[in-house]
């Protein structure tokens, strides 16, 4: 139900890219365990997913020699960043 909030821009010859939310955030003690595969963090909205989808992308996005983190604070939402270069 809330807002989310999409970005791009270029410096350096990469492509940032943000995606941001107004949801209940992510504690920093589980950031870098979000991007592994199967790891799901039940807080107050979880809708029961694989634990999946950050994982494929992270691969995806290293792949293509890119990275991806996210920052948030709980009771802040989320702003996931990833960074491509370009060809």
């Amino acid at each position: 139900g809330g807002t989310i909030y999409v970005s791009a821009d270029h410096t350096a010859g990469v492509m940032r890219f943000k995606v941001r939310d107004e949801g209940p955030g992510i504690d920093p003690r589980n950031h870098e365990k979000i991007f592994e595969r199967f790891v799901q963090v039940y807080g107050t909205d979880n809708k029961g997913g694989t634990g999946l989808g950050l994982a494929v992308a992270k691969d995806f996005i290293e792949a293509q020699g890119g990275k991806i983190w996210v920052e948030s604070a709980l009771g802040e939402g989320s702003t996931f960043i990833f960074e491509l270069p370009i060809a």
